[in-house]
C-alpha cells in the first residue's frame, strides 16, 4: 500500500497529459504543449513508451550481533589494610582507596559502604576522605555500579577499628 499510492499519484499526470501537440509560433519557435493551440498548424506528437525500471528488491541486512562480554571486575580496598586500627589522635578521620581491575569504564561508579550504609553519592573516583567516623569496628566495602544502579562488582569487606576518646576516659 505504501508503494502503490505514490505510484498512482505519479501515473495520474501521465494519463491526463497523454497527448502532446507540436506547433511553431510567429517567431519560428517550436512549442510543445498538452493543449491544442487555437490557430495555426498543429502536429500531434506520438509518445513512445515511457522507460521505467522497477525498483531494486529491498534488501534487509541482518544487524550485526552486538557481542556483550561480561567482564569480571576485581574490586579490592587497598587502603587502609584489613584490620587497621585508627588511633585516638586521628579523631575518626582516615582515607579509603580501592583498586578496580580492569579500570572503571565511562558510566560506572564506585560507592563506599560503611557497615552496609552508603557514604555519599556514587562517584567516578575510587578514593574517599572520611571524617568523624564513630569509634568501634566497621566493615568497609566498595561496590561498582552502572548508571542504572546495577551492581557490577564489589570488594570483599574489610574491618577497620576506630579508636576515639570517649567522655570520661
Amino acid at each position: 500500500m505504501n508503494r502503490v499510492f505514490p505510484a498512482v499519484l505519479l501515473a495520474i499526470p501521465l494519463a491526463l497529459s497523454a497527448q502532446v501537440y507540436k506547433t511553431v509560433d510567429e517567431n519560428g519557435d517550436t512549442i510543445f504543449t498538452d493543449t491544442p493551440p487555437a490557430s495555426g498548424p498543429i502536429e500531434k506528437v506520438q509518445l513512445g513508451t515511457v522507460n521505467s525500471t522497477p525498483p531494486p528488491p529491498q534488501i534487509t541486512r541482518p544487524k550485526p550481533a552486538v557481542k556483550v562480554e561480561k567482564v569480571e571486575l576485581s574490586v579490592e580496598i587497598v587502603s587502609p589494610p584489613p584490620d587497621t586500627t585508627i588511633a585516638i589522635g586521628y579523631a575518626g578521620n582516615f582515607s579509603v582507596e580501592a583498586r578496580v581491575t580492569p579500570a572503571m569504564a565511562h558510566g560506572t561508579y564506585a560507592q563506599l559502604l560503611i557497615d552496609g550504609t552508603a557514604i555519599g553519592e556514587p562517584q567516578a573516583l575510587t578514593s574517599w576522605s572520611l571524617n568523624n567516623i564513630f569509634r568501634g569496628s566497621h566493615k568497609l566495602t566498595v561496590v561498582i555500579t552502572d548508571t542504572s544502579g546495577k551492581q557490577l562488582g564489589a570488594s570483599p569487606p574489610i574491618t577497620v577499628n576506630v579508636l576515639r576518646a570517649g567522655l570520661g576516659h
